[in-house]
C-alpha cells in the first residue's frame, strides 16, 4: 500500500520520538565509570623504600644464567618511606634487551613497567636485587608524575573518591611516546609507551603528585611504627655479577604431616590380616 505524505510525516515524527526517548533511557541507566581502589598502606607495608625521583639511566645487563635485566637509576627527590644507600636508587628488573653481536634481542616480561629517560615518579620498591620486579605488587607500585597530574603505570588518572580514598580511573590522561630516548624494560624499545600527559582529558577529581605524597608520609609513619627497624634500601649495582631472581631454586615442599598417612577409619579385622600376611611375604603385595 502507497504511504500518503502525511502518514510519511507522521512515521518520521515517531521515529526521531522514539529515538529521544531511547537516548534519555539510556541516559538514565548509565553505568557508573568502573574503577580500581588502591590500597596504599598495604603496599606501604609490603615496601622497603617509597621515594619520588626522576628517571637518569636505563642500562642493560645479562646475569650469569643468561638472562636480560634492566637498571633503572633514579635521582631521588623526595623520601617518603625508608632509608636510601645515596642520592640515586636504582632497581634491577628482569627483562630488557640482550645484545649479542650484531643480534639485538628483547625479552619482555608482562605486567612489568616500562621506563623512559626523564620519567618522574613515586614509587613502592621492594626486594630490589631478590625479586624479578622490585616493586610492591610491581605495577602497582609505580605511580607517574605527569606535570604533576598523578597517573598509574598504564597512564590512567588517580582520583580521589568520595570517601577520601584514592582509586584509578578509566581516563587515560597519557598520549604515546615520542620514540626518543632509551626505554626499558622489558618491552622492545621501539614499541610505544605512555608518556606525555593530555590536559583535556584530566578529570576534575585528579588527584596532584604533592598531595600523594603528603597523605603518603602521614600514612607511612603509622606503618613505620609498627616495624621493629627500617635497614639500608641496597641499590642495585650493574658492576655487580648476580643470578637472576627467576632462576631461584623454589622452596622444597612442605612434608606431610604425620597423621595423614595414618587411615581414616579403624582397620577392620581382614585390613589387619592382609597387612600381617603381606609383611610376612617380604612386603610382596601378591600373597
Amino acid at each position: 500500500m502507497k504511504k500518503s505524505p502525511l502518514w510519511l510525516a507522521v512515521l518520521s515524527a515517531l521515529a526521531v520520538q522514539s529515538a529521544l526517548t531511547a537516548s534519555s533511557v539510556s541516559a538514565a541507566v548509565a553505568t557508573p565509570e568502573k574503577t580500581t581502589s588502591i590500597a596504599t598502606r598495604d603496599l606501604l607495608a609490603q615496601s622497603d623504600l617509597v621515594f619520588s625521583g626522576k628517571v637518569v639511566g636505563v642500562e642493560y645487563k645479562d646475569s650469569a644464567d643468561g638472562l636480560p635485566h634492566t637498571f633503572v637509576t633514579y635521582d631521588v627527590d623526595q623520601v617518603i618511606s625508608g632509608r636510601p644507600d645515596g642520592s640515586q636508587v636504582t632497581l634491577r628488573f628482569l627483562g630488557g634487551r640482550q645484545q649479542k653481536g650484531e643480534v639485538i634481542r628483547y625479552l619482555e616480561v608482562s605486567e612489568t613497567p616500562e621506563f623512559q629517560l626523564g620519567d618522574t615518579d613515586i614509587l613502592f620498591a621492594s626486594k630490589n636485587n631478590s625479586s624479578i620486579c622490585p616493586l610492591a605488587k610491581c605495577t602497582s607500585g609505580r605511580f607517574r608524575n605527569l606535570d604533576g597530574v598523578l597517573a598509574s603505570d598504564d597512564g590512567r588518572a588517580i582520583i580521589e573518591k568520595t570517601d577520601s580514598s584514592y582509586a584509578i580511573s578509566s581516563a587515560v590522561i597519557a598520549t604515546e611516546a615520542d620514540g626518543k630516548g632509551e626505554v626499558g624494560h622489558g618491552a622492545n624499545a621501539l614499541a610505544s609507551v605512555a608518556r606525555e600527559p593530555v590536559s583535556p582529558a584530566v578529570p576534575a577529581t585528579a588527584v596532584k603528585a604533592e598531595q600523594f605524597i603528603a597523605e603518603l608520609r602521614e600514612q607511612a609513619q603509622e606503618v613505620a611504627s609498627a616495624r621493629a627497624d627500617t635497614p639500608v634500601f641496597i641499590s642495585a649495582s650493574i658492576k655487580d655479577e648476580f643470578k637472576s631472581a627467576a632462576m631461584a631454586p623454589e622452596a622444597a615442599p612442605v612434608e606431610s604431616a604425620p597423621g595423614l598417612l595414618r587411615r581414616a577409619t579403624t582397620p577392620s579385622d581382614f585390613d589387619r590380616w592382609e597387612e600381617e600376611a603381606i609383611r610376612k611375604n617380604s612386603g610382596n603385595p601378591v600373597l
